[in-house]
């Protein structure tokens, strides 16, 4: 019997500071863990633009037909990143046994663009119910980064179904006391999916005098904010140690960004809309607050953070076991 000790892997993004990057770490470090005997090669040897649509969305169609190559001369496969539920191609066109994981993606978008309201409230719905069917067709049990797609998971499906890998990049802050300094720390990023207008009129709003803000990521034009640009994870939890508040993502509960910022004892202010995603987190300084009546929310933060507390609790998270998913290519020959 053939005793196949290769694993070759297609990864996008393994940049430490970026979401895709360290959830695609996390899970090599997983496959490691459990393919203790076996060796990992990444096939993707190219030097990448991320920001290019090149190379976000047709060369990972591209790592996907490379690994045949390697299922075809024996030895194990896995697609790890770039990896969202929408690219039922990439589902289709990897070779069989390959593991995967972890998949992403919502349904949550921004509904102000009449260009995401046709591609995501439409195209992009039918493209999952494709994936779906090829995912389930494939595999036996499947994982998720976050639960933003629970909803759509058919109820005799959920059993086989592993919701918010992500959590597993959560860590406990330090128990020492750190001076926070820094008022507002806030992750900026412009894109289509992204609704960054209550930050703006939170900026506009506030007097210049009364809060230190830093953001990082890209730049907001004020003089009310200091701009640190694009930061090394690492470099952005020093600043969150620093940090008293933040504000959360408009379509997704579970950033890392978010659970960073947790570890750090920092409150966060997050869309009352996901809400319904809150059950993971067992943190009393998260605070749904409604992003679309900005001049009330705005008072309701003002009001707020002057009753702010500190957190005596670290364990934030129920913890996961993903053992299960990766058990299924463990029995695979």
């Amino acid at each position: 019997m053939k005793n196949i000790q290769k694993i070759y892997y297609w990864a996008s993004d393994l940049r430490k500071n970026s979401g895709e990057g360290i959830l695609a770490n996390l899970f090599i470090s997983d496959i490691k863990k459990k393919f203790k005997n076996f060796t990992l090669t990444n096939i993707n040897k190219s030097n990448q633009n991320y920001n290019s649509l090149y190379n976000r969305y047709f060369i990972n169609l591209l790592g996907a037909l490379k690994l045949w190559k390697y299922y075809l001369e024996g030895h194990r496969t896995a697609y790890i990143n770039y990896l969202p539920i929408w690219n039922f191609l990439i589902f289709l066109i990897i070779p069989p046994k390959t593991i995967i994981g972890p998949i992403t993606g919502s349904i949550i978008y921004n509904k102000k663009s009449l260009l995401n309201v046709f591609l995501r409230g439409l195209l992009i719905k039918i493209f999952i119910k494709i994936s779906l069917l090829l995912i389930f067709l494939r595999l036996k049990k499947i994982l998720f980064s976050t639960e933003l797609l629970k909803k759509i998971i058919k109820k005799k499906r959920l059993n086989n179904v592993y919701f918010n890998y992500v959590t597993k990049a959560f860590q406990s802050f330090l128990k020492r006391k750190i001076k926070k300094n820094i008022d507002f720390l806030i992750y900026h990023r412009t894109h289509n999916n992204k609704d960054n207008s209550f930050i703006d009129y939170f900026i506009k709003n506030i007097s210049e005098k009364k809060f230190k803000i830093f953001v990082i990521g890209d730049k907001i034009i004020s003089n009310k904010v200091k701009n640190c640009g694009y930061k090394s994870r690492d470099a952005v939890k020093q600043l969150l140690l620093k940090t008293k508040f933040t504000f959360g993502s408009t379509e997704n509960l579970y950033t890392l960004f978010v659970l960073d910022a947790i570890s750090k004892d920092v409150t966060i202010f997050y869309d009352k809309n996901l809400r319904s995603f809150n059950r993971e987190i067992n943190y009393n300084k998260i605070v749904p607050i409604n992003f679309e009546n900005k001049k009330e929310t705005l008072k309701y933060i003002l009001k707020y953070i002057l009753k702010t507390k500190i957190n005596k609790k670290k364990n934030f998270f129920k913890r996961k076991n993903f053992n299960e998913y990766f058990r299924q290519f463990m029995k695979i020959n």
